[in-house]
């Protein structure tokens, strides 16, 4: 009875207990069920104009809602209790050009409520707080995520009873001086810390009683650390295993004591500092180091034989892009547990062989390209790394030369990544008979033969990029018709020797291609219009063929993803900007040069938003120039085009090339205007048009313009002293106009080449290309493949030496010319003229100058031609200019000169027609005895002799002669009364043989 009393004395015990437990649990589920519509109450109203917005559609206010059902939470399966809270971008703003324009202030009392919450995520808010009451009851907090807001160093004393808290990232905030050192010593269970991306940049001396014995992970990247010392100070720490100072400017070199603390740690992130130096060598005392990354700095010397080749645990050495030199030590192999060595982009030298390769456990990835390395190397010496995935070799002159070893056998691993560019390859790698994972394979710029190795498409199903440029391999596209290879994204066949015609159903075979570069081959026939179910294609290139027919109206229509389309340097024609298909409005690199297009151009504005490169020139184009025609490089030269300039547009060019075509009127002032303030344009060329009037005076102020082509057209008026503004010109021609009064002294202060400028201009493009590989390497920046270089080189005509002359890239850094000619100009040329020190060439001829030839022209000691024809110049040529000793073609011709013409120095080779029309001159030289050149040595006559050299010889024995005799007589008083006696008898008899033989003739007259 009393048993049976116990037992349900204790069953009543335990229901109180159950019912008191779910009343607790129930009135708990109640508070953090207020609490978060609390919450969203405040989230949509915008604290800063009040507007409303739509967020949390999930959290209602209905009892029978189960609120760990909701959006952005989660609640623990056993307690039922909110544990994890996510209101990341609560705004749902554009992360991509994420940027915080205001700050709301945030309620922290909100989240009082969540008493067991582990997990709290705020990042990409732009909050801040003042209020911070909420903090302190959140006691089991473990994870809190505050990145990407406008926190500093002051909230931190918010959160310092958070005493639980494991993790915490404030990266991307707006943290700034010392890194705050005292604000975290009240976090005592911290175990990673993110202070990325904000702004800090001192270190302190010491932790200021702090308890952070648990701090394993410090994300630092993305700051401003400028020297080692937080190096220093961080190691302090015991229990430190990561550190990350990644793109900071961290100056000077890595010292032994900045290592001396670190032995426990397991990663060393420095790249892309600034950091010089060898590699310290204690670093062997990191015994615990798995990851070592100094990319992208500076560092130089040898690799340390007594200290990196210690680390046997390290798994990855990344050192790429630094001054690395001397030959890579044979121990490297004892590095037992690498997987991953990059050492590409370094001086690295000698021959490679197999001890210098890590052991074959576990290598994963090895690139030393971009190295001094010569000699040869064979690939069967790694064909036993079973786990290598990724080999990149090459070397930066051709030095490196890649042996094929046919009877190597089969290699044990199955690449996915094989570049072996610039590596003197003369045939294919025989094992990639064997590989079947490829996804990425570059045997470009090597001398391989014979037919293009498509096998590796159909060996390899995963294979995305294929580069074959710059070899020698011949035969025809028709193998890539065999099966559809819905995987290739991009292809590189160009400069090679391939040819027939593009296979008509190309783009059904490749239909997910991104990338396909023909270019520099002998293709011919038409493009296929089944290229226009390539709707992904990104970049096209089939320059520098034989090409030709209609462009076919798919290619515009359905790819509408393009990019770049380089049709240049082929044989289409047709209308190509028909209004009725064309819609391509991504396009920033458009290419049809040197073809026979017809037609106008397109008018729609939004086509020309995002051009980079627009180039049309020597077609059979006409129609107007549209307004609003826009790009950073615009070629239109050699067409048809005609009417005014249009008055909007090349806001973003910095070389406009709109030379001979049918252009006219005045350039309008409108236009010029565009290119006020901070204009780009480095080049205008507006020649061979019929532009009239005045030159517009706003050109002066364009501060980078470096090349100004103004030439044959029909200008008349002065010549505004605003081009003397000209700071940066190099090339000025305003040849064959109607420019009439004075040449401008002001000319004097242009510099004319004095500045070096690129002539070459570098543009950047990228496709959205998603790499297979970036998952598994996304430590390296080398798989960025999306991007795209795209050289433009300019290309001036100018007329010097009495030629059209042509002058490409940064050939035009050494040449600087002032063309004048052919106009209608008065006055006496300029004294001043003789300041421009640097110029090449000068041409004043065909106008009506007057006055003298300036002696300063002296002083232009780089001249090469000087030409002053056909004007009204008199007086004589300076024999000052005799100094000009590159001068090579000089013309003076039809003008009023007189006095003798210098015969000195490169004046001895001008001939008669640089003089000619001077009737006053003397001394010009005969067109029969004036030669550039020497006789022939086999037809010299035995009796010819030097005329110069001979006078010159006569004179100097003759005075060394008389002097010598001088001397002689005035030594020896002996001599010298013997020497007057004897010139006095030679007298003597002189006069008398004269006296008698006239007096003998004069007898015989009279008879």
């Amino acid at each position: 009875m009393n048993e049976m009393h116990s037992l349900k004395l204790i069953f009543l015990v335990n229901l109180v207990i159950i019912f008191t437990q779910t009343d607790g649990q129930r009135a708990c589920s109640e508070e953090e069920r207020t609490g978060l519509l609390e919450l969203k109450s405040f989230l949509k109203i915008d604290v800063m104009n009040g507007a409303e917005h739509d967020v949390l559609p999930s959290w209602v206010d209905d009892p029978t809602s189960d609120y760990c059902g909701w959006e952005r939470l989660s609640c623990n399966s056993t307690t039922g209790r909110l544990h994890r809270l996510s209101l990341f971008n609560i705004r749902l703003s554009n992360l991509h050009d994420f940027y915080c324009f205001d700050s709301p202030n945030w309620n922290i009392t909100l989240f009082q409520s969540f008493k067991h919450l582990k997990t709290l995520i705020l990042a990409y808010n732009c909050m801040t707080w003042t209020e911070n009451q909420g903090w302190s009851r959140l006691q089991q907090l473990e994870t809190l995520d505050l990145s990407y807001n406008i926190l500093t160093s002051s909230h931190l004393h918010s959160l310092r009873k958070l005493k639980s808290l494991k993790n915490l990232n404030l990266s991307g905030n707006s943290f700034n001086g010392s890194f705050p050192a005292r604000e975290l010593s009240a976090f005592e269970n911290l175990e990673t810390l993110d202070l990325s991306l904000n702004r800090l940049q001192d270190s302190p001396t010491k932790f200021d009683s702090v308890d952070c014995s648990k701090l394993r992970n410090v994300i630092l990247h993305d700051n401003t650390f400028t020297g080692t010392n937080i190096i220093r100070f961080l190691g302090s720490l015991p229990s430190l295993k990561s550190l990350d100072l990644s793109d900071n400017v961290m100056r000077g070199t890595l010292s032994n004591q900045d290592l001396i603390t670190l032995g426990r740690l397991e990663v060393l992130d420095l790249r892309n500092n600034i950091m010089e130096g060898g590699i310290p060598q204690n670093i062997g005392n990191l015994s615990h180091l798995k990851a070592l990354y100094l990319a992208d700095n500076y560092f130089n010397g040898s690799l340390p034989v007594h200290g990196l080749c210690e680390l046997r645990r390290l798994q990855v050495l990344d050192i790429h892009h630094n001054s690395f030199q001397g030959t890579l030590p044979p121990c490297l192999s004892n590095l037992t547990s690498l997987k991953i060595l990059d050492l590409h982009h370094n001086h690295f030298s000698g021959t490679i062989t197999s001890y210098s390769i890590p052991s074959q456990k576990f290598l994963q990835f090895m690139d030393i390209s971009h190295n001094d390395f010569e000699g040869s190397f064979s690939l069967s010496s790694i064909f036993n790394h079973s786990k290598l995935e990724v080999v990149v070799l090459g070397s930066k002159e051709n030095k490196l030369q890649i042996d094929n070893d046919e009877q190597a056998g089969i290699p044990l691993f199955q690449l996915k990544v094989l570049l072996l560019s610039n590596c003197n390859m003369k045939n294919a790698p025989r094992f990639l008979l064997s590989q079947h994972r490829l996804i990425w394979v570059d045997i470009s710029h090597n001398d391989l033969s014979g037919a293009l190795p498509f096998w590796l498409l159909e060996n390899n199903t995963d294979l995305q990029f294929l580069n074959l440029r710059n070899n020698s391999f011949i035969g025809n596209l028709n193998p890539l018709r065999k099966n559809p290879m819905s995987g290739v994204v991009h292809v590189d066949v160009s400069n090679n020797h391939v040819e027939g015609h593009l296979p008509m159903d190309l783009g059904l075979f490749l239909p997910n291609l991104q990338y396909l570069n023909l270019s520099c081959n002998l293709f011919e026939g038409e493009l296929p219009s089944l290229v226009g179910v390539m709707t992904k294609l990104s970049w096209l290139d089939l320059s520098f063929n034989n090409l030709s027919g209609e462009v076919p109206k798919e290619l515009v229509e359905n790819c509408i993803d393009l990019v770049g389309l380089m049709l240049n340097n082929n044989s289409f024609h047709g209308e190509f900007f028909s209004a009725d298909h064309f819609n391509l409005s991504r396009v920033q690199v458009l290419r049809l040069g040197n073809n026979k297009f017809t037609g106008s151009l397109i008018t729609k504005k939004e086509f020309y938003s995002s051009m980079k490169l627009f180039d049309v020139s020597n077609n059979n184009m006409a129609g107007e120039i549209p307004n609003g025609i826009d790009a950073e490089v615009l070629l239109l030269q050699n067409n048809s085009f005609e009417g005014h300039m249009p008055c909007e547009g090349f806001y973003e060019a910095q070389v406009i090339d709109i030379s001979h075509n049918l252009l006219s009127g005045p350039i309008p002032s409108c236009l010029i205007e565009n290119f006020q303030g901070y204009s780009p344009v480095f080049l205008l060329n507006i020649r061979d048009n019929r532009f009239s009037g005045n030159i517009p005076s706003q050109l002066g102020p364009l501060r980078h313009l470096q090349i100004l082509l103004l030439g044959n057209n029909l200008f008349d008026g002065l010549i505004p002293r605003q081009l003397c503004q000209l700071t940066e010109i190099t090339i000025l021609d305003l040849s064959n106009n109607s420019f009439s009064g004075p040449i401008p002294s002001c000319l004097s202060d242009l510099p004319f080449g004095s500045a070096s400028n690129d002539f070459v201009k570098d543009f950047t493009f990228s496709y959205d290309f998603h790499n297979l590989l970036q998952e598994f390497y996304d430590f390296t920046s080398f798989w960025d493949s999306n991007r795209l270089d795209v050289m433009y080189v300019c290309n001036v005509d100018f007329v010097t030496k009495h030629s059209l002359l042509s002058y490409k890239g940064n050939i035009l850094n050494y040449m600087a010319g002032l063309d004048l000619s052919c106009n209608n100009l008065t006055g006496a040329i300029p004294q001043t003229l003789g300041k421009l020190s640097f110029l090449h060439g000068l041409n004043l001829s065909h106008n009506h100058l007057t006055g003298c030839i300036p002696v300063s022209f002296s002083n232009l000691p780089q001249i090469e031609s000087l030409d002053l024809s056909y004007n009204n110049l008199s007086g004589k040529i300076p024999s000052e200019l005799v100094k000009l000793n590159f001068l090579e073609v000089f013309s003076v011709a039809h003008n009023n000169l007189s006095g003798r013409v210098p015969d000195k120095g490169q004046f001895a080779n001008f001939g008669i027609d640089s003089y000619e029309g001077n009737p006053f001159l003397s001394g010009i030289p005969s067109e029969k005895n004036h030669t550039a050149l020497p006789p022939d040595g086999a037809e010299e006559k035995w009796y010819a002799m030097d005329r110069n050299s001979f006078l010159a010889s006569f004179f100097t024995s003759y005075c060394v002669v008389l002097w010598t005799l001088g001397a002689v007589l005035y030594l020896n008083p002996n001599w010298r009364r013997r020497w007057f006696r004897f010139i006095e008898n030679s007298i003597y008899c002189c006069y008398y043989f004269v006296h008698d033989a006239v007096r003998n003739l004069a007898t015989m007259f009279n008879h």
